[in-house]
């Protein structure tokens, strides 16, 4: 058996040179980049046997050789094509292009979802520039500092505001049953008192920060037009 087996591409006619190893595979024509399955030529020619106990007819004379076709002037002769690299990587079934990840069920290039099989609707953005990023984080941080200053401040009233009384106006000569001085106003109520005007602040201050620092922190999107 020869080396190399002469076939003709059914698009574009020219004569390409295979080995018979590739009899049965899909290779690709390099002058018209066309993809077909090679056949076996002598295959052609072969015809199934007859019912016994019938003549045998005439056998016909075997088809003559395909001509070779005229190539241009910078071709010498039949090119060598390889077969076609085939790998098992997912790809969408809509645009065929590879899943990322490949067990994705939303393709990233066009939308598409394998699942529901349905394509999602795609959108340019605009990537947010370092000034988006200051200007949406920052209302956040300025939240996050004054719940962080209610804080401090509330407990140190509740630890300290007795020592704060002390020796001002609002302190009596009256002692208590443990031997300290009785204020005409009692510490706790101021205490509470900045308790009760942080804690208006404190709630929606608290929940501010919370949405635009770890909720949705991420700028709005800006859609290319």
């Amino acid at each position: 058996m020869a080396s190399v087996v002469d076939v003709s591409c059914p698009n574009c006619g020219k004569t390409l040179r295979v080995p018979p190893a590739v009899f049965g595979k899909k290779v690709k024509c390099k002058h018209c980049e066309h993809a077909f399955v090679v056949r076996d030529p002598s295959a052609k020619a072969t015809k199934p046997a007859k019912p016994a106990g019938k003549p045998a007819a005439a056998s016909s004379p075997p088809p003559p050789p395909p001509q070779k076709k005229s190539y241009d002037d910078e071709d010498e002769g039949p090119d060598k094509i390889e077969v076609i690299q085939e790998d098992d990587t997912p790809r969408c079934p809509h645009c065929a292009n590879e899943l990322d990840p490949p067990d994705a069920v939303v393709c990233i290039h066009c939308g598409f979802n394998s699942r529901t099989r349905e394509k999602a609707e795609t959108k340019r953005l605009w990537a947010p520039t370092p000034q988006d990023w200051m200007m949406h984080l920052l209302p956040g941080i300025v939240a996050l500092v004054v719940v962080i200053t209610l804080i401090v401040v509330n407990v140190m009233s509740f630890m300290n505001m007795r020592e704060w009384l002390t020796d001002s106006f609002l302190q009596s000569d009256e002692k208590d049953a443990a031997d300290r001085k009785k204020f005409y106003i009692h510490p706790a109520a101021f205490q509470f008192g900045i308790l009760g005007i942080s804690l208006p602040i404190l709630v929606p201050a608290t929940r501010f920060a919370y949405r635009r620092l770890i909720k949705d922190f991420r700028p709005a999107e800006k859609v290319k037009k």
